[in-house]
Order: structure tokens, then C-alpha cells, then sequence
């Protein structure tokens, strides 16, 4: 039941945009110069998300800010926050300009102040590799681990790094989507950075093997090499709040703790 309805308060939600739904689909018309056709993509998130195609193809991602669209407020002292519709543009417009030259993200297309397009990567997520292969767990944790150093290079931390959050690109590569959150305003870069690890396992944490194997070692080894001193020796414990099932796991936490042993957080070494 609750399931069904989530599920009628969105259909009601995007029966509500209909009216600037259309409005943002000719102007997304009149900037490319052929006419759009919009299809839902996904029913998750703050906003309302899209593929664009024209007669050809799909060619694009449009997410428009859905003020009909209630979500539950988030706790307080999670290290994330909810940006404003504007806010939320803006955010993933920058990242969008900062990390598409090198492949970490879709290219930016076209804005206004609620709706933003973004080329189409035509790629399966890194999660959909995950639920084929689930023996694949620490390889693609490794994998995503190095993408996320490679987006840290370009001075992005996301704040809601998942297999979910990454398709595979036309390279092969990694090309991370939806920066809906911004960081609390408390924490530092360092801090921000070790987040974007620590929740990349969290997230995916129900699909780690039971036993234990080489392939969680090398995942250690390469989040060692991909992480400063600074942001291993950092203050883990503004993040704790959103890392509960990873601090829960006591093999990895231990693991953990021995890597980001410069660290005072309680919740690791506890």
C-alpha cells in the first residue's frame, strides 16, 4: 500500500507540471531547432526527469524542478542537504560544465531557472552490472573508487555517490549523473571527499559477499592511493549519521578504520 501510494502522489505530481512541462518543451524545441518529445524517465528523486528525443533518437535528459513533488524532509545532522529547485539547477549545471570535458559527466545542453537538459549517455548504471553479477561487487567498487578520485581531481565531490549515480559511457568509462545534494556548509573538502567514498560502499552495501577475498583487498589498496593523507586523517564523524549500515558491518568498519587510522571518529574505531 505504501508503495501504490508513492506512486499516486507522483502521477499527481507530474499531472500538475503538465501545464510547464509543455512550456519548458518548447523552449527546449526553440533552442535545438527540431520539435521535442518528452518521456518519463525514472519515478525517484526531487524533480521531474525526462528523455528528450526528436525523430531520430533520444538525444538528451531533461530534469525540470517539480514543486508538486513532496518529499520527506532529511534529518538535520546528515552531512547533505536539500538545495532549493533554482539551487539544484545550478549545482548540476556546474558540475556538468566542470566534469564533461573529461568524461566524468553528461555534457550540458541548454537551461533555464527549473529545468536543465544534459546529453544522453546511452549506457547501462554500474548498479545494473551489480544486480547480473553480484560476484562482481569489490571490482566494482574499485572501479567506481577510481572514477570518484578522477572527479575529485576536477574539484567535485557529488554527495550521493552509487552505483545508481553512474553509467557506463561511450569511452567505458564511468560518467556520474544526478548532483541533487550539496554538502553541509560545516563540512570541509577533506571531509566531503571521504564521503563520497565511504557512501559509494554504503550505498551498495547489501550485495557484499558474506566471505571475505582478495578482491576487498585490492578495493582497500586503491581507496588508499586514491585518498590524501588529509582526507583519510580527517573528522568522520559529522558523516556517521548517513553511514549507519557501513559502520554496522564490522569486518569492513575494521578495515576501515585501519586505513583512515589518523582519524578520531568513534563510530569506525569503536
Amino acid at each position: 500500500m505504501r508503495a501504490l501510494r508513492r506512486w499516486l502522489r507522483r502521477k499527481r505530481g507530474e499531472l500538475r507540471l503538465g501545464v510547464r512541462r509543455e512550456e519548458v518543451r518548447k523552449l527546449l524545441s526553440e533552442h535545438v531547432g527540431r520539435q521535442c518529445r518528452l518521456t518519463a524517465a525514472g519515478a525517484r528523486g526531487r524533480d521531474s526527469i525526462y528523455l528528450v528525443s526528436d525523430v531520430e533518437r533520444v538525444f538528451a535528459c531533461l530534469r525540470i524542478v517539480n514543486p508538486y513533488l513532496k518529499r520527506t524532509p532529511l534529518e538535520a545532522d546528515m552531512p547533505f542537504r536539500v538545495l532549493s529547485g533554482t539551487e539544484r539547477i545550478e549545482r548540476e549545471w556546474s558540475c556538468y560544465s566542470r566534469g564533461a570535458d573529461s568524461g566524468l559527466t553528461p555534457r550540458p545542453l541548454w537551461r533555464t531557472d527549473d529545468a536543465l537538459a544534459c546529453e544522453f549517455v546511452d549506457g547501462a548504471r554500474l548498479m545494473q552490472q551489480l544486480l547480473a553479477q553480484p560476484q562482481r561487487f569489490w571490482e566494482l567498487m574499485s572501479v567506481a573508487t577510481l572514477a570518484v578520485a578522477k572527479l575529485h581531481e576536477t574539484c567535485i565531490t557529488h554527495m550521493d555517490v552509487s552505483l545508481a549515480n553512474m553509467v557506463v559511457g561511450p569511452r567505458g568509462n564511468p560518467v556520474f549523473i544526478d548532483f541533487e545534494y550539496a554538502p553541509q556548509e560545516n563540512l570541509n573538502l577533506a571531509q566531503q571527499r571521504a564521503y563520497d567514498y565511504l557512501r559509494l560502499v554504503e550505498s551498495s552495501i547489501k550485495f557484499m559477499p558474506a566471505e571475505r577475498a582478495s578482491a576487498e583487498q585490492h578495493w582497500l589498496d586503491t581507496l588508499e592511493r586514491c585518498t590524501s593523507a588529509k582526507t583519510r586523517g580527517c573528522d568522520l564523524n559529522p558523516l556517521a549519521p548517513a553511514l549507519g549500515r557501513l559502520f554496522a558491518e564490522r569486518s569492513t568498519r575494521l578495515a576501515l578504520a585501519r586505513l583512515f587510522a589518523e582519524s578520531d571518529t568513534q563510530p569506525l574505531c569503536s
